[in-house]
């Protein structure tokens, strides 16, 4: 919930607009969960729109295509969100994404009471266009809510949000050449023997909900403590379904920041707790798998940090915005520096003109990636 508490700031302060834009992104590295090389074109509006003093509606919908090359380890989508329950094979190769996502509520402020509801979806495909063909069809959708009161500068909100996850994950070989091994992660290291060789369907379902306290400022500090929790079962299609994997993943977040007229400030640090379990079967009698037990067999925790900070800088014509941020995970190791610029000029009327880049660069334990950014867009 991370991205709740930036939004529910917006949400109390005068942020009514509109902003159309379109970005491209490329980037080098030597990580094979990302490729050594990826590209992306993406296209994204967001609105705030008033109907009085005391109701706004808002929402946001944007289509991402991106294509990373020589991928390896990993022929899932969201393979951060479902470690180590995986499925692998030993060639990999080019993997192409597109990613819709839609978000859109409802804001009430009215007698020191503010309330909000919204809804937000992704539907997401990756596809390899060689063998091993792996295609991934995922849907992820949330309904959030936020209750509290605001006095002066402040709002007081609780928030609670549930949701829905599927990932539909198939391999196909088409080669005259044959087939290799396809591989169900049992852990970080070891596959899960049994089921592994030439299942090539999987379906991971999901349910997630969450809740937290915010502390939301126009102007001043900012603060929230935030409870994550999904569970997610990776079923194998043999004949019939059969799980094989279940995973509940906990995660903790705190957060502390100061916004001012023209800059903001905040950390975030999260401890999530993944704790696996693996379905194990007796004999397979006519395409009935009797289970057996569920035994636990993963267990760790990893440590997220966050730190951004922006400031813009008003021009006789126009206004500068620079943003930093830094980003900490314990899950591979992984450290990312980000630089912004985004310079908006204004046009004639309400119109204004915003053209940006940003530099990022992928710190791993044993590798490292850069990725560099362009973007422009109309505000109104």
């Amino acid at each position: 919930m991370n991205l709740l508490l930036a939004i529910l700031t917006a949400l109390i302060t005068d942020t009514a607009r509109t902003d159309l834009t379109i970005s491209g992104q490329f980037g080098q590295g030597t990580y094979a969960l990302e490729g050594t090389q990826t590209g992306s074109f993406s296209v994204h509006a967001q609105s705030v729109y008033d109907f009085n003093a005391t109701s706004r509606v808002f929402g946001e919908a944007s289509y991402q295509w991106s294509d990373s090359k020589q991928t390896r380890g990993v022929d899932n989508a969201d393979y951060r969100l479902t470690a180590p329950y995986w499925t692998t094979d030993t060639i990999g190769g080019d993997l192409r994404r597109e990613i819709y996502a839609f978000y859109g509520g409802y804001r009430m402020l009215k007698n020191h009471l503010l309330w909000h509801a919204a809804l937000s979806f992704r539907a997401e495909q990756s596809y390899r266009m060689r063998d091993p063909r792996a295609k991934n069809k995922v849907s992820d959708l949330r309904i959030e809510a936020s209750v509290g009161y605001q006095w002066k500068r402040y709002a007081l909100s609780l928030q609670a949000y549930g949701g829905r996850y599927k990932q539909n994950n198939e391999i196909r070989f088409y080669s005259e050449l044959g087939e290799t091994t396809i591989f169900h992660m049992a852990n970080d290291t070891a596959a899960y023997a049994r089921f592994s060789g030439n299942n090539k369907i999987a379906y991971y379902s999901g349910y997630r909900a969450g809740v937290g306290l915010s502390l939301l400022p126009t102007t001043g500090w900012m603060a929230g403590f935030h409870y994550d929790w999904i569970k997610i079962t990776k079923e194998l299609t043999i004949n019939t379904q059969v799980p094989i994997k279940r995973l509940n993943t906990h995660t903790l977040t705190a957060q502390l920041g100061y916004v001012a007229h023209s800059w903001r400030v905040w950390a975030s640090t999260s401890l999530e707790l993944k704790r696996g379990e693996q379905f194990i079967y007796g004999d397979n009698a006519n395409n009935y798998y009797q289970l057996l037990l569920i035994a636990p067999n993963y267990r760790r925790n990893f440590l997220l940090a966050h730190l951004y900070g922006d400031y813009r800088l008003p021009l006789p014509i126009g206004d500068l915005l620079f943003v930093g941020m830094v980003d900490y995970d314990s899950f591979q190791t992984h450290t990312s520096e980000t630089i912004q610029l985004q310079y908006t000029f204004p046009l004639k009327g309400k119109y204004s003109w915003l053209v940006g880049t940003q530099a990022s660069l992928h710190q791993y334990t044993q590798a490292q990636a850069w990725q560099i950014r362009i973007q422009t867009g109309l505000t109104f």
